[in-house]
């Protein structure tokens, strides 16, 4: 035991040492813009000759406007890891930090990433919506009048729910579904958001079957990651900014018997993949990290039309990454670029040294903190921080508030639906007061009053399709 936990600190202490160093003529610059696809290209095809051989590049597949989307593969290794970024359009950081992990790996002679190549395969689709990207907007560009064009017998039906009529395109990441020989059928749609995707969009079907001939090489795909960007949060215990968030497959309450028929699903794993990138953002930064955090992912929360989630439920451990802030609103930061790819290597070497499997799932729930609400214990983690804030006008109305809350936390550990929901119901009431009478801020209002309007949900025993529609209006942009 002390010699694995010898060899992995000098692990990182080399790789620290080694990715710092500049490998070649084509890192970039320290202050410029989000690459446009056309510099993509260009670097791409720099990295893949400077690598001799190492990575190598393929059309997966075209867009709906018929760009190509570009793969990029590098490792020999029997274990693959499928990484997608920008499979919104209006979120950027991962495709830059899969060129730079290209770039290293590709050109360093380095011991580290010798282990890497030998270990791991790596696939990459670092610019997935190409279409998205150059405008930029989250969906992709399909008007539904393309669509009965191509499907004619859709003709008369409802639009999927996950298009948007404004935008003329379709959130790429509801449109998967775990049986990966779906066909999309007229009496499916519109479907909703706690169903399974359509395979619509050629960018869905290409990832799909990018994935399918990854299993057939493999025999499995081991890991999926899938790179975003969210809202800015702050954590809930500190109020410091959330820095990086991340998440295992979102596919209901653990006790469901929803996906019975998916004996391949392993949320266990998955936490452990996610456990290990949220460790690599730590381990493999030269400063701390204090930002790190869980990704929204209440009991309730069903997406089963994500492609993490089709991927998870085909056997492979999918994790997320949620980057602060969205484009065009934010440009580049590089150090939001390195968080990005210091979570990847986390991942990468731990699957590399095979200590992933080493690692406890369950920590991933206890360690990494949160910035939202999924119980009233985290409720009063947030009253701490709005109490030291002043956000009440005194003392007194801030226990007030907390002692509501500790009475509701007895009843909540004790399962008691019925006191739950009347008592939650009385803190609303205690809050209108405390609101209309001055004695708390409105940011502390609006945090506490939502978080409880979420428990009634669940207390309540209402359909979970309200639930998720609650959750996703409870901080909209934080949604992946």
């Amino acid at each position: 035991m002390k010699n694995d936990i010898w060899k992995r600190v000098m692990f990182f202490v080399i790789v620290l040492v080694v990715i710092s160093i500049p490998v070649s003529g084509v890192s970039a610059e320290t202050e410029r813009d989000w690459m446009t696809n056309e510099e993509f290209l260009e670097r791409l095809s720099e990295i893949v000759e400077a690598s001799d051989g190492k990575v190598e590049t393929d059309v997966s597949g075209y867009s709906e406007q018929g760009k190509e989307v570009i793969s990029a593969r590098i490792g020999t290794g029997d274990q693959v890891i499928l990484i997608t970024g920008s499979i919104h359009g209006n979120e950027k950081s991962g495709g830059e930090a899969l060129v730079e992990i290209l770039e290293y790996l590709g050109t360093s002679d380095s011991s580290f990433a010798q282990s890497i190549r030998d270990e791991v395969t790596i696939v990459a689709i670092p610019r997935y919506n190409v279409d998205g990207l150059e405008i930029p907007q989250r969906q992709n560009i399909f008007s539904w009048e393309e669509v009965i064009s191509t499907y004619p017998h859709l003709e008369g039906a409802t639009p999927a729910w996950y298009y948007n009529e404004r935008n003329g395109g379709f959130d790429l990441n509801r449109d998967f579904n775990a049986d990966l020989n779906y066909e999309v059928v007229a009496e499916d749609l519109p479907g909703h958001t706690n169903d399974f995707g359509f395979f619509i969009t050629k960018e869905s079907q290409l990832l799909r079957d990018h994935y399918v001939d990854l299993q057939e090489e493999f025999g499995q795909v081991e890991a999926y990651v899938d790179l975003h960007h969210m809202g800015t949060p702050v954590m809930n215990q500190t109020g410091e900014d959330v820095t990086i968030a991340i998440d295992y497959p979102p596919l209901g309450p653990e006790d469901s018997t929803k996906y019975n028929e998916y004996p391949l699903l392993d949320q266990d794993k998955s936490k452990r993949y996610a456990l290990a990138a949220a460790l690599g953002v730590k381990e493999f930064s030269d400063k701390e990290e204090p930002g790190v955090a869980q990704y929204i992912h209440f009991q309730e929360r069903d997406f089963p039309g994500q492609a993490r989630s089709a991927f998870a439920l085909n056997g492979t451990a999918t994790v997320l990454f949620e980057m602060p802030g969205q484009q065009p609103q934010f440009g580049y930061d590089q150090d939001l670029v390195d968080r990005v790819e210091n979570g990847l290597w986390g991942i990468i070497s731990h699957m590399a040294d095979g200590s992933i499997d080493n690692l406890n799932g369950d920590d991933f729930l206890t360690e990494i903190p949160r910035y939202w609400t999924d119980n009233i214990t985290d409720m009063r983690d947030v009253m701490v921080r709005f109490t030291e804030e002043g956000q009440f006008k005194n003392e007194r109305d801030a226990r007030l508030v907390d002692t509501h809350l500790a009475a509701l936390e007895n009843y909540e550990n004790q399962d008691n639906s019925e006191k739950m929901v009347k008592h939650l119901n009385g803190f609303k009431v205690l809050l209108d007061s405390q609101r209309e009478n001055g004695l708390i801020e409105q940011e502390a209002y609006n945090r506490l009053n939502s978080d409880a309007n979420l428990l009634l949900e669940r207390w309540g025993n209402k359909p979970h399709t309200n639930t998720n529609t609650l959750l996703e209006g409870w901080e909209n942009n934080l949604i992946d």
